[in-house]
């Protein structure tokens, strides 16, 4: 089973060792020759910064807009001094990501140093524990799913991850591809000259609707396929939020079996059913994995999901006589 961590150590990173007991860690960065009044991305401590430089000095607030996830580093610095999101135009203080006044929540803000051997931020330590998606994954993987093709995008980056714990511990490959409609005909024909259900995933959105074609290949085809896709955050699902579409319905009519994976404690029964729908049925199973449950910590002790008991054999002979 998966038990890695999203940790990534000070050393690595160029900066002090963590201590055990501290609850917070400084990380060396990189952002590149950047000038006054401009923002950009770097990765450090596991997690996506939106790192900022004003007349002031330096600022570091996480990448994800409060509002609906958009990446501040992609934003701009505005001539009054804010930090405005790329998606929605909201705005945060780049040094302490409070908006202006009864203008909506915070943005997650750090400690930013400049020292004599360059910048460094003062991150929390991230949590060594399995993900829900690394719970699910775990079950995916026992049914037998060992090969994923997919694109890795904002509103899938949980799931990405686990996927990833996955590969390195050898129990899948995962392939990229540069469409999610190759994804779909990949796993499709995959499952097709192998017999076993094979994974596409997606971002929410148009890449979750990229899927379609693919997945009708393998439901007219009769192969096993399980369909991954990416949503909104839940707290901003209904009004409109940016790339929502209602994913359900849009995979209405190909899927056999559909459902949205909202919590830990039914994440592994639902992985296993979509499983059994797509081997039992030959049809296509779809999860959908809102962001912010993404990231939401697995349980301490997983029910086991194994496939002995929920399905009888999926081979198909023809009576004796009529091959003879």
């Amino acid at each position: 089973k998966s038990t890695r961590t999203s940790l990534v150590s000070a050393e690595r990173n160029g900066g002090p060792m963590h201590e055990p007991g501290n609850t917070t860690q400084w990380h060396k960065i990189d952002p590149g020759e950047l000038g006054v009044g401009l923002i950009t991305t770097v990765v450090a401590g596991g997690r996506a910064l939106a790192i900022s430089r004003t007349a002031d000095g330096w600022g570091a607030l996480d990448n994800h807009c409060p509002h609906q996830g958009g990446p501040l580093g992609d934003g701009e610095i505005d001539d009054r001094g804010w930090v405005i999101c790329p998606w929605h135009g909201y705005e945060y203080d780049p040094a302490t990501g409070t908006p202006p006044a009864g203008y909506g929540d915070n943005a997650s803000c750090f400690a930013i140093e400049e020292r004599e051997d360059g910048l460094y931020v003062e991150l929390p330590v991230m949590e060594d524990r399995p993900s829900i998606m690394d719970q699910m994954v775990d079950v995916m993987t026992d049914w037998g799913v060992d090969t994923v093709f997919g694109m890795v995008g904002h509103s899938n980056l949980g799931l990405a991850e686990a996927l990833q714990h996955a590969e390195e511990d050898g129990r899948l490959r995962y392939f990229g591809i540069r469409h999610e409609g190759a994804a779909a005909f990949a796993a499709s024909g995959y499952a097709k000259l192998t017999g076993k259900p094979a994974a596409c995933f997606a971002i929410a959105g148009p890449g979750a609707t990229n899927l379609l074609t693919g997945l009708w290949d393998a439901k007219v085809d009769r192969v096993p396929i399980l369909a991954l896709t990416g949503q909104v955050n839940t707290q901003v699902l209904g009004p409109g939020a940016f790339q929502e579409i209602p994913t359900a319905a849009a995979f209405e009519a190909v899927a056999e079996w559909s459902q949205t994976v909202l919590v830990p404690e039914n994440a592994s029964e639902l992985m296993a059913l979509a499983l059994k729908h797509a081997i039992v049925k030959r049809d296509v199973a779809h999860l959908i994995f809102p962001d912010d449950t993404q990231n939401l910590p697995g349980l301490d002790d997983p029910p086991a999901r194994p496939v002995e008991g929920r399905i009888s054999t999926v081979t198909i002979t023809p009576p004796k006589e009529e091959l003879d």
